[in-house]
């Protein structure tokens, strides 16, 4: 800057052309001849200099940029092979993908709004549910139809014979089931208290119905298994993530019935990803029917995005009936479960069946158990609930340096007697809790029932 300054200072004092004080320089000039014209050279030999200089400052700034950007591109080489040797390339491609999912993620929380589950059109209608009140009495006629004989009418052997039932006796061609009005399904399991039946659906895979009547359960204790997720993370070692994302506006302030999209992540053997379902749920109690129904069917919602590393399952489908013997508080109940799903997986068909037929048993005496233990459960709870609010009134009611305070040595001495109670009931129940966690193959069949 100052040296443009200068230059044109200069011009100025050396310019014939100049008009300085009333044009006195020009005037000197012309009256004294051309010896005063070396003013004229001067001017030129500035102007040169001038020039020059610019075009070497021009340079001195190029080379410069080019220095420091070489600068930096050889640093950041530098680094970059720094990194491939302190990593592997397997590793460098991981850490890679997992920047651009991060990157990917954020763009799309800080650009996506969360839109509204569309209930008007997807809600489980009355009539979906009300078509399941007769269920039991369907799976009554087809145990008559398929595991009864028609001549002596006496049970017909399945796969394994049960100490508690009467078997028919009949001989070759004799022992058959009248198979009457079956709708494709076929005799499957026999285990204490239970029957289970499969169909074969398009694509090869099976759909399965499972009758049980259990005489040491409660109804009401059986439909909390279902529909208490927290419960249901406590006594299924394969659930691993389980919540109700939203609740249908209608059935909000009902007791007797509920509706509710469940996202559940269900956890499998490390060569496979986990499988995870979004579904809605509906359960109906009818007093008047003296019946419960819970039907279940895979859906969509826009706060559930596909997560990366885990299958969406997209073909889910199941509906349960509970009946109680004749109270729904009193023990003693018979229940019909029919359910399908599409895990995402082939498996040979050997594998399915022997899987099936360890592990669905096994499960369905996981559930029993649970149920029976719910009870235990609650008071646990309820003694967590006791203790919290133990707390707080004491905080209120007593000093802090109160010696032996009364209030709180009566909660805690209540609370450890009702824990020590639910301890030794649960020791059963922990020790079969080791056991369900063995043989993760049953992870291909129950992919899930009962959801």
């Amino acid at each position: 800057m100052y040296t443009w300054k200068l230059f044109s200072h200069v011009i100025r004092r050396f310019d014939t052309n100049y008009n300085h004080n009333g044009g006195r320089l020009a005037l000197f000039v012309k009256h004294h001849g051309p010896g005063y014209g070396k003013f004229t050279a001067y001017r030129k030999g500035i102007n040169l200099w001038f020039r020059e200089q610019g075009k070497q400052i021009v340079q001195v700034c190029k080379r410069q940029f080019e220095f420091i950007t070489a600068q930096r591109i050889r640093r950041h080489v530098q680094i970059f092979y720094l990194y491939t040797r302190i990593w592997d390339e397997v590793a460098l491609r991981e850490f890679m993908r997992s920047w651009r999912l991060r990157i990917a993620r954020n763009f799309l929380l800080s650009t996506v709004t969360v839109s509204m589950y569309n209930w008007n059109r997807e809600r489980i209608s009355d009539e979906d549910v009300n078509k399941y009140i007769h269920e039991i009495e369907g799976i009554q006629r087809l145990r008559d139809c398929t595991v009864v004989c028609a001549k002596c009418h006496l049970r017909i052997i399945i796969d394994v014979i049960q100490s508690n039932v009467k078997y028919c006796k009949c001989t070759g061609a004799q022992c058959t089931a009248s198979n009457e009005n079956i709708d494709g399904w076929q005799p499957y399991i026999e285990r204490q208290d239970m029957l289970i039946w499969r169909r074969q659906e398009p694509g090869g895979l099976y759909a399965y119905k499972v009758y049980g009547s259990f005489s040491d359960v409660t109804a009401e204790d059986f439909l909390q298994i279902q529909i208490d997720v927290d419960y249901r993370l406590k006594w299924d070692s394969t659930a691993k993530e389980l919540e109700i994302i939203e609740t249908d506006p209608k059935s909000i302030s009902s007791v007797d019935q509920s509706n509710d999209i469940i996202h559940w992540e269900m956890l499998w053997p490390s060569l496979f990803s986990n499988r995870d379902y979004v579904f809605q749920r509906r359960w109906i109690v009818n007093r008047e029917k003296g019946i419960i129904i819970i039907v279940s069917r895979v859906t969509e919602h826009p706060n559930v995005p596909i997560i990366h590393g885990t299958h969406r399952v997209k073909s889910y489908w199941s509906y349960m009936v509970i009946r109680p013997y004749t109270e729904f508080n009193k023990p003693g109940i018979e229940f019909g479960l029919t359910y399908f799903d599409d895990p995402g997986v082939s498996v040979p068909t050997p594998i399915t069946s022997w899987v099936a037929l360890r592990g669905l048993p096994e499960f369905l005496i996981r559930m029993r158990n649970a149920s029976k233990n719910y009870q235990k459960y609650k008071a646990t709870k309820q003694s967590e609930t006791i203790l919290n609010s133990g707390h707080q009134l004491f905080e209120k009611q007593v000093k802090p340096d109160t010696p032996n305070s009364t209030i709180e040595l009566d909660i805690m001495h209540n609370v450890q007697q009702e824990n020590d109670v639910i301890e030794n009931g649960n020791r059963d129940t922990a020790t079969n809790s080791s056991a369900q966690k063995q043989g993760l193959l049953h992870n291909f069949y129950l992919t899930k029932l009962f959801a």
